[in-house]
């Protein structure tokens, strides 16, 4: 599948910010399920950005801005062909040692019922692979059953999407596997715009890398395109405003995002 990505994020800077540096996870690697046509990110400051390989093995950008103007604006563009590899990422280049993603945040504390759930699991013979396919399926199960006790209380779906890509990862790290998150965008249905997603990835030693979207029950699938893996939802922002204020200054930082795509 071919599918174009227009994604735009405005900022409103608080009052007297003199100097606004932004983190940019922007830019997807190319990976077996995925290649980059086209890509480009559009911003006051980009020309003049340091590039560099952060420590999860991600492109990153850092681009500072003197006396920012009150909006901040990014517009990334881009052509990626996908491809359905039933999830499996394999191995990526300048991917970190495995062990990295073994270390515990404080988002992905791990559940103990569901660590000693895993645990069962394993004791009774189930292979790693297909223990991960019952973590997603148990994840997913146990949102739903929730989702019909809470009828009138519907979660957005980013949100979703977030919180069980951190249980699932900190499930795993419980029992040490190697697990990371993901950010990325994600087309629900053909003609509509795609989103940003998360979701989450499992190591296995004889396939490498295989991701997991527990708030779907599924593998990724074309649909999906892959930006950026870290321990967490933190350490995986898109964008990160970092704003020197002065004493006085607000330290609330407001983003509005559009984002606009098209499969072709």
């Amino acid at each position: 599948m071919r599918i174009s990505i227009r994604h735009e994020f405005r900022f409103a800077c608080p009052e007297g910010t003199q100097h606004a540096v932004q983190h940019l996870l922007l830019t997807p690697t190319p990976t077996k399920a995925q290649a980059i046509a086209e890509w480009s990110i559009a911003m006051p400051g980009i020309d003049g950005a340091a590039k560099f390989v952060d420590a999860f093995g991600n492109t990153a950008h850092l681009v500072s801005q003197r006396r920012p103007e009150e909006d901040l604006f990014i517009a990334v563009t881009g052509v990626v062909d996908t491809h359905d590899t039933s999830g499996v990422v394999g191995w990526i280049e300048n991917d970190p040692n495995v062990a990295l993603f073994k270390r515990t945040t404080v988002q992905t504390r791990p559940n103990g019922h569901l660590v000693n759930r895993l645990r069962a699991q394993i004791k009774g013979g189930m292979g790693r692979v297909d223990l991960f396919h019952w973590l997603m399926n148990t994840l997913y199960e146990a949102r739903v059953a929730q989702a019909d006790d809470d009828e009138d209380e519907e979660e957005p779906l980013d949100i979703v999407a977030e919180d069980h890509a951190h249980v699932f990862v900190a499930a795993l790290r419980g029992i040490d596997i190697p697990a990371r998150f993901v950010t990325g965008y994600v087309l629900k249905d053909a003609g509509t715009p795609a989103r940003l997603h998360a979701w989450a990835e499992a190591y296995d030693p004889s396939l490498g890398w295989i991701g997991f979207d527990a708030s779907a029950n599924l593998c990724p699938t074309e649909a999906y395109v892959r930006l950026a893996a870290g321990l967490d939802a933190e350490t995986t922002a898109p964008v990160r405003l970092i704003p020197d204020l002065s004493p006085e200054g607000d330290e609330t930082v407001r983003v509005s995002q559009v984002m606009m795509n098209q499969q072709q």
